[in-house]
């Protein structure tokens, strides 16, 4: 017996009982879907804080915030802060490959954003003027902070895709008024959606920002290196750098860190992988409870056709016939089962990523490695809990079979 007359069989055995066939299918139905749905949320997760830092691979991070040392003892003052912005010059014309730079703040108070008598969150950014220009964000409605915004210290912000959303909704929030620490600013921009805390900030001017809230510190120095292969080269002499501008022969006392984007992306990778194989391991159930189901369906139905079996072992068929048979059926209803799972991810994922809330900061990515992984498990599947019930079918002797009532 050839390979596409099994199939055929397996069909019309299909075919021939719908309920049976429908109830087998179910549970693969469902645990497909769940475990394709949680390996999409794992992918788009992972895209998500890896497109954070896609355009920003050659960079070096100095970080500027003090700490303890190991032995807890706070780190010896160096007589003056060097992180300030007249060091950006420096940098830019004593270190190798340092190409441009930009600065990030933090404020000494903690102001609150309020709209209509209503916290509304998100992450406050005090920025330069190349902010944007730096870091690639679009704006999709309004306009970016001109010169003059920086110049008169205006007190206007742009906020991010999701905050937007959560706000004002279909509002147009161009021109609205928002209470930054107390403080009136006018909405002056929207920005596409580009990912990780970007979506979720409210950016203003550093003039304005020292002008309303006091004291600003630099918090972080972003370098960017001329070529993405010269970051290790830029991070080693930016080291040199400050420990000879801070007086120090080494990294024991020192105020500030290095890091490369280079290695976050890393991290973020490395925790994406673990993050998804913990979302695979709950999938792994409905999987698991799926294919008991098809198992115990498929036990059913080899009792329910005891007398067909007798009959074609009568008529020459091999106990590989038969089980090859029943491992076919389990196989093809399988594949049936993860085909609609599938589809029903897909769906199941527009709606995820079209009405969930804008600050639960995930979105469903189904790549072709999500497709090809969910067939794979289906027909292993198949294979696995269609075993028993095979077996049981080939192991069953004409005599008995053909006396069974």
């Amino acid at each position: 017996m050839n390979l596409l007359l099994f199939i055929k069989q397996a069909f019309l055995a299909i075919r021939g009982n719908k309920l049976r066939s429908f109830l087998s299918t179910l549970g693969i139905i469902i645990g497909i879907s769940s475990f394709v749905i949680m390996l999409a949320i794992g992918e788009g997760t992972k895209q998500q804080m890896l497109s954070y830092f896609a355009d920003s691979s050659n960079v070096v991070n100095i970080d500027t915030n003090e700490g303890p040392n190991q032995d807890g003892k706070p780190k010896s003052s160096l007589g003056k802060n060097i992180f300030t912005e007249e060091i950006t010059s420096e940098i830019l014309e004593k270190v190798p490959h340092a190409q441009k730079l930009l600065l990030e703040y933090n404020l000494s108070s903690n102001p609150r954003a309020i709209y209509k008598a209503k916290d509304i969150g998100g992450a406050l950014k005090v920025i330069p003027k190349n902010f944007f220009s730096i870091k690639k964000g679009k704006i999709m409605l309004g306009t970016y902070f001109g010169q003059d915004d920086y110049d008169e210290e205006r007190k206007v912000a742009i906020i991010g895709y999701k905050l937007v959303r959560k706000v004002f909704g279909t509002e147009n929030p161009i021109g609205k008024k928002l209470s930054i620490g107390g403080e009136i600013f006018s909405v002056s921009g929207v920005l596409e959606e580009k990912g990780y805390d970007f979506d979720e900030g409210i950016f203003i001017p550093n003039t304005t920002a020292k002008k309303y809230f006091g004291k600003t510190e630099i918090s972080r120095f972003m370098v960017f290196a001329d070529k993405d292969e010269n970051v290790d080269s830029l991070k080693k002499d930016l080291g040199y750098f400050l420990l000879k501008r801070s007086g120090l022969d080494n990294y024991s006392d020192v105020k500030f860190r290095l890091s490369t984007n280079k290695d976050m992306m890393k991290q973020i990778s490395d925790m994406s992988k673990s993050f998804t194989y913990f979302l695979v391991g709950i999938g792994a159930i409905s999987l698991v409870v799926g294919g008991i189901g098809i198992m115990n369906i498929m036990l059913v139905s080899v009792t329910e056709r005891t007398r067909e079996i007798g009959i074609r072992k009568a008529i020459g068929a091999t106990n590989f016939n038969i089980m090859y048979q029943f491992l076919i059926e389990a196989i093809i209803l399988t594949l049936i089962g993860s085909l609609i799972a599938i589809g029903l991810s897909y769906g199941l994922a527009r709606v995820i990523n079209n009405f969930s809330p804008p600050d639960l900061g995930f979105k469903c990515i189904i790549n072709t490695n999500i497709l090809f992984i969910a067939i794979a498990v289906s027909v292993t599947m198949g294979l696995s809990f269609g075993l028993m019930p095979a077996y049981k079918a080939a192991r069953l002797k004409p005599i008995d079979a053909l006396h069974f009532e």
